[in-house]
Order: structure tokens, then sequence, then C-alpha cells
């Protein structure tokens, strides 16, 4: 009897995990192995089917010597089974004087930024993590209790593209059955049996009190988020012409019924959460819009320009941003066919100057910078020639400046305006040409 139990509980777990990575046509991933049960089970589910997988064992150095007790354990594990092991080690303090935030969110930040970079280098389709059906039952918990959408209360996706979670289907009893099966030991983090943090709080307080009188709740919770999950499908559906989009007008955002709530989908679509969607609609709420806003988030960054929200991914130049691997300088004996020449171009996407390229910075703007154009008197902000452009905000930060490091003056606005200063004359024995390099070298 016990036999056919055992083979019963391995079949569905394996099969759960087969069919989560098969679906989506994953063959390599990266997995994250603590050394407790739901990372163990994960492990052994995913060598049985034969997945080709690569272990990451991240040691926070926060427990003392059970931290080395789970390293070791880990090493010894992934030995017996012949997988590869990686052993990363963190500062965990280190990283929260600088970027803030609690331990929680120290250790959660520092692990995926890793298995981010690990999938990458060697080229896997996810990164596989152990999350099973009790944790998404405290996620939509915590997430409640914080205040949340639709977003917040789907709880985690089993599969987010970058992401899977084999197990989510599977509650921790399961687990363990399935570990007994295989007597397949583990080691059990004693932070996890204390309520100091708020989703072990959650684990072992709310959930057994709530149980004494809903029985199965975790099963409920879990069919809520699928529901949840579906209903954000819809949703996204509906608006995709707005989510996908990387701009959403004054128009929308300001209706009078809709415009938060078009707002919190466009921003919660992007990554960013329910708090910047409360800091946005504070801004966008007042009399005067204060333009040139903006909300960074580990993707990208929110920005008000004038025509709206405007969405920009992934890395943009900082002010004041080197930029002097994306141009080219070459050297010109001046004659007067070449001055002739010069000054019939009057588009500005190229620099002639008579000072040697060691003497000129290129970045992008910063604050306070001004140019006295050409063809007028006084000075001009720089933020104001680029301002008066229909560019987005992304091609607006890439604009390159071109600076005197001598004088401090600024020479060239890239493609804009060109400064009444270091201009070039006949006189002038040889000159420079300075422009931006081609996209195919």
């Amino acid at each position: 009897m016990q036999e056919k139990k055992d083979k019963t509980i391995i079949e569905r777990l394996e099969g759960k995990i087969s069919e989560s990575l098969s679906h989506a046509g994953i063959f390599k991933v990266i997995a994250g192995v603590s050394g407790g049960a739901d990372s163990v089970a994960l492990l052994r589910g995913l060598v049985n089917i034969g997945v080709d997988v690569e272990v990451v064992h991240c040691n926070f150095h926060l427990r003392g010597e059970e931290s080395e007790r789970d390293r070791k354990f880990v090493e010894i594990l992934c030995s017996d089974l012949g997988v590869s092991l990686d052993v990363v080690d963190f500062d965990v303090e280190s990283y929260r004087r600088v970027n803030g935030g609690s331990v929680e969110m120290a250790c959660r930040e520092l692990r995926y930024a890793y298995f981010e970079e690990k999938m990458e280098t060697l080229h896997a389709d996810r990164i596989a993590v152990a999350h099973n059906s009790d944790d998404n039952a405290e996620t939509l918990l915590l997430n409640l209790f914080r205040g949340a959408g639709i977003s917040g209360l789907r709880a985690m996706k089993p599969d987010t593209g970058r992401v899977v979670r084999p197990l989510l289907d599977i509650s921790r009893s399961e687990i363990e059955e399935y570990l007994d099966a295989l007597k397949q030991d583990y080691i059990v983090d004693s932070s996890n049996l204390t309520s100091d943090y708020k989703r072990n709080f959650i684990r072992n307080e709310v959930i057994p009190l709530i149980e004494k009188e809903w029985p199965g709740v975790k099963r409920s919770l879990n069919k809520t988020a699928e529901i949840m999950r579906d209903e954000e499908d819809g949703i996204n559906g509906v608006t995709c012409d707005i989510i996908n989009d990387t701009l959403i007008s004054y128009e929308t955002l300001l209706k009078k019924d809709t415009g938060k709530w078009y707002l919190r989908r466009f921003v919660i679509s992007k990554g960013g959460s329910n708090d910047i969607v409360e800091q946005m609609w504070t801004v966008l709420t007042k009399p005067d819009i204060r333009k040139g806003a903006k909300w960074i988030t580990a993707r990208g960054e929110f920005v008000l320009s004038s025509d709206g929200l405007e969405w920009l991914e992934g890395e943009i130049p900082p002010e004041g941003f080197d930029l002097s691997d994306e141009f080219e300088w070459e050297q010109f004996r001046n004659s007067q066919a070449l001055m002739d020449e010069i000054k019939a171009d009057r588009s500005n996407r190229i620099l002639w100057i008579p000072i040697p390229p060691d003497d000129v910075k290129l970045r992008t703007r910063e604050n306070g910078d001004r140019i006295k154009p050409l063809g007028m008197k006084g000075s001009r902000l720089v933020s104001d020639i680029i301002g008066e452009t229909r560019l987005t905000v992304r091609e607006k930060r890439k604009i390159a400046i071109a600076q005197n490091v001598r004088t401090n003056e600024i020479i060239w606005v890239e493609n804009l305006k060109r400064s009444r200063k270091d201009l070039i004359s006949l006189s002038d024995e040889n000159i420079w040409r300075l422009k931006r390099k081609s996209r195919k070298s």
C-alpha cells in the first residue's frame, strides 16, 4: 500500500514539473537550491525528468553555522546527483547600506539579479524556483494586507517568461511526502520557524488561526489567485493598446472616471508598483502638472513628458554621461573649398572645430548647461533648446553635448545648435571633424 502511495506522489509531482516545462518548451534551467524541502524536491524532480539544470546556492551568511551547514548539504546533494553547482556569497548588510530596504527584500534582489546574470551567461530557458501553493496563499494575503489590486491578488505567476514555478500547484505537505517517498533528506531553516518576518507570521500564526474556522482556506486562496490571473489576462487583452505602448496621453490620464484605472494598468504592466501609481496620481491631479517628474524602477523609468506619461525601458544615459565612445574624430588640412562646404551644411549633425579632440568633452546634458548660439546674442539653456523639439524623452536624453574643457563653454548641441565660440576660420591650418559613429561600425 505504501509503495503504491509513494509511486502516486512521485508521478504527480514530477508530472507537474514536466507539464509546466514542456508546455513552454523549457529544456535548460537555472535552479535556486537552498537545501530546504521545496528546493530539494524541485531539484530531484528536474533531474528525474531529464532537464538540463545548473544549480545556484546563495549563501547570505545570516545564520552563522547554519549557513555553512546549508552550503555543505547542497554541495553533497549536487555531487551525488551529478549536477553542476555555483555557490555565490552575498554581503547583505553592505547592500542594504547602499540600497536600503528590509533583509528579505535585499536577499531577494541580490538572488534574482544573480539568477538573471547566470541565465544570460549560460543561455538557459528559465530560472526555476520552488514556490509552492502554500507560498502562493501567503503571498496573496501579504499583498491583500498591503493593499492590492488584481495584479497583487493573483499572487505569483506559474511562468513569467523569465521565472518558472513548476511546484506552484503542489502543497508543502505533498512536497514532504514526495521527499519521503524518495528517501531524500533535506534541511530545515530555523528562521522559518519563528514569526519575526511578515511572511513567517502569516505562515505560522495567521493561516493556522483562519484554518480553525475555515479548513482548506489555502486551497480557496489559491483558487482566488487563479481567478485573478484569468481576470488580469482578460483586462490586459482589452487594454493591450495602452499597456503595450510606451506613452499614455494626458487626455487618457485625466478622464474623470477612468483616468486612474488606465494609469494603474499602464504602470503595473511595466513592473511599477501601486505606490508609484499613487505618487503619479498626486502629481497629475494638481492644478499645474509637474512635467519632467520621473519614477525609476528596476526595468526602466516613467517620465511626465510634454505628451503624457512616457515609459523608457532599459538603461538610459544619466546626466553628464560620457559619450566619447559613440563618436569619431578626423583631422583635415584646411582650405577655402572645405570652408565653403562646411558653411553650406546647416544641419548641425557634424561639428567642425579648430581645437584638438583632447580639449573637447562629449557627454549628455547636465542641469544648467547654457550655450551661446551662433547668430544670436546672449545665451540659452540647453534644456530649453532640447525641450522645444518633438523628440521622445529617451531621444532627448541621448543628445550629445560638446564642451571645451579649457573654457567650459558649450560649443555644440548635437543636431540642434552650434555655439559662436570656437569657430573655424581660414587662418586655422588644421581643423577637426566630429560625427557620431555609424551603426555598422
